[in-house]
């Protein structure tokens, strides 16, 4: 890489870093070609993105952002994946992690806290954005269904009354 070209790749990181609200750092030493693509191709459905870093141009991405606190994850050969929806991008690696024993987290930063292993964890058990909207909208209308049950329940059995006398 040419002194333009770094330049170019510490402006794209100092972005990526501010305009996301996660970022997680992980190793993927030892991973092959294929597993690399294929998480790739995971978080591009999965609306989050892989970057592969330079440990030198990152620290100074970081230098003076208020996520600073981020470089000290950044050692040996690492990646970051960003995204806006947390427990989407924390699924995403945590699975991927599991069963490929080469991904491993290191830790993240979400709104200026510094994230550990085990936090990560806990994010990622969290449903996700859709499944609380569902949630959500299976306790709203709820209530109104039984309400409608309610209301028609009388009805019904009046006529099932009038039927009974005129089948006598």
């Amino acid at each position: 890489m040419n002194r333009e070209q770094k330049e170019s790749f510490v402006q794209n990181l100092k972005s990526i870093i501010a305009d996301n609200s996660l970022v997680l750092v992980f190793h993927y030493r030892g991973m092959s070609m294929t597993d690399m693509t294929d998480l790739r191709v995971q978080s591009f459905n999965s609306g989050c993105n892989i970057k592969v870093t330079k440990n030198r141009l990152t620290k100074l991405a970081l230098e003076g952002s208020d996520k600073a606190a981020l470089s000290e994850f950044f050692d040996g050969p690492t990646a970051i994946a960003y995204s806006s929806d947390p427990v989407q991008l924390t699924k995403l690696l945590t699975n991927f992690a599991k069963n490929n024993s080469n991904l491993v987290i290191l830790g993240g930063i979400m709104d200026n806290e510094i994230l550990s292993v085990e936090k990560i964890e806990i994010l990622s058990k969290l449903p996700s954005l859709e499944e609380i909207r569902a949630q959500l909208i299976g306790l709203i209308s709820s209530p109104a269904q039984k309400i409608a049950s309610v209301l028609t329940a009388p009805s019904g059995d009046l006529a099932r009354v009038f039927n009974a006398y005129s089948n006598k």
